[in-house]
């Protein structure tokens, strides 16, 4: 791999250029000059041919060294990857090639691309800008038009969509399908709760985002038949009524009116969201409100007032307002502490204008069943959250778990063997969860099904008790073959696990082949997996220093190549932990463990013989290894880079729905990589929380407005900031507006 730095501009580029990067694997036949600095130019020698990848770059200034070292310290670990990988591989030439065919799914991208795909999702705010159309018409490369179905209009179909651009888009016959022909800007949805902003003002029509790409049918999906790839559609066409609206406009069941069609597709790209999850709670479907959807945010709102104007007849007793006013919160996640904040707001800034009797009686309760609030993020945080609700009056009820709403009451206890006790309440939101959608158990099902006779890994995959449908580290889901990609929070995007490939692994290590594996056997296993399973590297590392062969020599490998693969080894993990802070792949989600915790989870394993293990023990220790892979989190920035990234996969016109095309494409493009930008939050009283990658937590008033910008600049179209923008400023000077609509 070679870097070409230039000090110097041609005549057709400016002296304050841009920065660009390129990637060839081949000849480049026409001269190239790359700016660095705006002094003189840049000899046609640098671009003269080549073989093998190449990396260009262009920027101005002082920039140029600081862009070189960069790029060196990209491309460095791989080549010395490489070269560590030649020195083990005489060595261990059994595990390897094992490993290599146990593990059929292996990472096919090099790390540095890897990298440069992560800065450019990073160089988009909130990974939804959309595509650069203006190009020339392009032609698939199948000659024809894959039709391509999407399902759902949430943030993963909404900015694949937006980010493919008109003229990728033509080489694809495109349709949405989803029962809401908006999308919605789900961040800001709990600020509706009272007003601070409106709902429409966070609400995207999808015929605008879709425009000259693709057509949109508004119809709720059924079923979908894997085999024959088709999709079934339905949706009322008329009511009983001509003057009848707020008719169902999706039934269920065989019922009049009802009009049910098929779809076929080449490609589907299933973003159908996930639900929320009542964990089968008696009372909640009946007694509370959900809180993810627009119609959501309306109910509570409209509740809330309602709540007020009764509380206000003259009849209402004492202990009518203060079970009317009582308000509940189910859930310390950020939508539940974000919806309490609002409301806190409302009853410190409005109520006391507008219901001054009534500011007494107003109680707020926000239950978590764990400790901490908001537990995903920095730990400050939670402490400060905890701080602002006890000024604003916000009870939080910390360890608590709801076990019944009735009509009337909340019953929860404290802990597993707490005893049961109620809290009255006038309206309860919960937001304690999500599961998984619906449709996406049939689509599980249709998968398990056409896969039966031909992948049991595909079945054991899909079989898997877990949230979503899993998709390999491209989206594409399991056993699709290259025909469905997941989004969102559809999609389990998941690395290769190790316990499926017990038998192989097991073989591949058990060099002396006596049926069991002692402790050098498994250092070297684990030692030469871990570049396929990162799940294995605290392991493997630990297994390197605890294991010593026991004549002193490591007869596997030389000590010169074992002291530069270990000096290899350390300056890759210190550039992975780096990378990583912002940069992630889903095989880097992994809990890390102590050295002392790994010890004592392989002595457990070792029932029989502490210095070696049967299959069984094996299989076992893998299983535990296995626990400690992470999903992505199911929030709008994961769903909003993948949907960008199948933008970009899906443009390169390879894809049409089959398996050759699926593997070309998965040999070109590098796996999905998931940019943090870090979390937010809103505390009420003006303040909020960011907790940031590198810089750590930042709360207050500063970090209060700084959420009100980016939420206002993050949205979809220039249309939707700007509403927000004015919605900031009207709440502000005029106050929430409480009237029943």
């Amino acid at each position: 791999q070679r870097t070409f730095v230039c000090s110097t501009p041609s005549p057709a580029m400016a002296a304050g250029s841009t920065a660009f990067v390129a990637s060839s694997g081949g000849h480049v036949a026409a001269p190239t000059w790359l700016a660095l600095s705006p002094h003189q130019h840049c000899p046609p020698q640098a671009s003269s041919s080549f073989v093998g990848p190449s990396v260009l770059v262009a920027t101005s200034g002082a920039a140029a060294t600081a862009v070189a070292a960069l790029l060196a310290l990209v491309a460095w670990p791989k080549r010395g990857r490489q070269r560590s990988w030649r020195a083990r591989k005489t060595a261990r030439k059994s595990i390897v090639a094992a490993v290599a065919a146990a593990a059929s799914a292996a990472k096919l991208s090099a790390f540095g691309r890897a990298f440069a795909l992560g800065a450019t999702v990073a160089g988009s705010v909130a990974g939804i800008k959309e595509g650069v159309d203006g190009g020339p018409p392009r032609t698939h490369k199948s000659g024809g038009k894959p039709k391509v179905v999407v399902l759902g209009s949430g943030w993963g179909a909404a900015t694949f969509m937006k980010g493919l651009p008109k003229e990728d888009a033509e080489m694809y016959d495109i349709k949405v399908i989803s029962p809401r022909n908006f999308f919605l800007y789900t961040p800001l949805l709990p600020a509706c709760t009272m007003g601070s902003v409106e709902e429409r003002s966070i609400m995207t029509p999808v015929r605008r985002l879709i425009e000259g790409k693709a057509e949109y049918l508004e119809a709720k999906c059924e079923s979908i038949e894997t085999v024959n790839k088709v999709v079934r559609c339905c949706r009322a066409v008329r009511p009983s009524r001509s003057n009848e609206v707020a008719y169902d406009r999706f039934p269920e069941g065989d019922v009049e009116g009802k009009l049910i069609f098929d779809i076929e597709y080449d490609i589907l790209v299933y973003a159908v969201g996930a639900q929320t999850n009542d964990f089968n709670t008696p009372g909640v479907q009946e007694h509370s409100f959900f809180f993810k959807e627009v119609q959501d945010a309306q109910k509570v709102r409209e509740k809330i007032t309602d709540l007020f104007e009764m509380a206000s007849l003259p009849n209402a007793t004492k202990e009518d307002k203060d079970r009317l006013l009582s308000f509940v919160i189910v859930g310390g996640g950020p939508t539940g502490v974000e919806v309490a904040a609002d409301f806190a707001d409302f009853c410190e800034r409005d109520a006391i204008e507008l219901y001054p009797k009534l500011v007494e009686h107003i109680k707020i309760s926000l239950i978590n069943t764990g400790d901490n609030l908001l537990s995903t993020y920095d730990q400050s945080i939670s402490k400060t959250c905890m701080e602002v609700f006890k000024q604003k009056g916000v009870e939080v009820m910390a360890g608590c778990r709801v076990v019944e709403i009735t009509s009337d009451v909340v019953k929860m206890k404290r802990g597993k063997e707490g005893e049961i006790f109620e809290l009255p309440f006038g309206c309860v939101v919960w937001a304690a969860g999500i599961k998984e959608h619906s449709l996406t158990n049939q689509l599980k099902a249709s998968l398990i099904q056409k896969n039966e006779s031909v992948s049991e890994l595909n079945v054991a995959s899909l079989k898997a008790p877990v949230r979503g449908i899993v998709t390999d580290e491209h989206l594409g889901v399991r056993g699709s073959g290259g025909s469905i990609f997941a989004l969102g929070d559809a999609a389990l995007v998941r690395h290769d696990r190790t316990a499926v490939f017990a038998e192989q692994l097991y073989k591949a290590a058990d060099i002396d082949g006596n049926g069991e594996l002692d402790l050098m056997e498994l250092r070297d296993l684990f030692s030469g997996a871990a570049e396929e399973f990162p799940q294995l590297e605290d392991y493997a590392a630990y297994l390197k220093e605890a294991v010593k062969d026991p004549s002193g020599d490591d007869g596997r490998m030389s000590e010169i190549a074992k002291v530069f693969s270990d000096a290899l080894e350390r300056e890759k993990l210190a550039f992975r932990k780096a990378f990583s802070l912002t940069n992630q792949q889903v095989g880097d989600r992994t809990t890390r463990k102590e050295k002392e915790a790994i010890a004592a989870e392989i002595d457990q394993v070792l029932e029989h013989d502490k210095s070696s293990m049967n299959f069984e023990e094996f299989r076992r220790l893998l299983e535990s290894v296995d626990k400690n892979l992470q999903p992505f989190p199911p929030t709008a920035q994961v769903a909003a880079q993948q949907g960008k990234y199948l933008a970009t996969l899906l443009a390169q016109g390879v894809l049409d729905g089959v398996q050759e095309s699926y593997a070309e494409t998965m040999g070109s493009e590098p796996v999905f990589s998931y940019f943090h930008k870090g979390s937010l939050a809103y505390l009420g009283g003006g303040s909020a929380a960011f907790d940031l990658p590198i810089i750590g937590a930042v709360t207050g008033p500063a970090a209060g407005v700084a959420w009100k910008l980016y939420e206002t600049s993050a949205q979809l179209s220039l249309k939707n900031a700007a509403l927000v923008g004015l919605d900031w400023v009207k709440s502000e000077i005029f106050g929430r507006d409480t009237s029943l609509i």
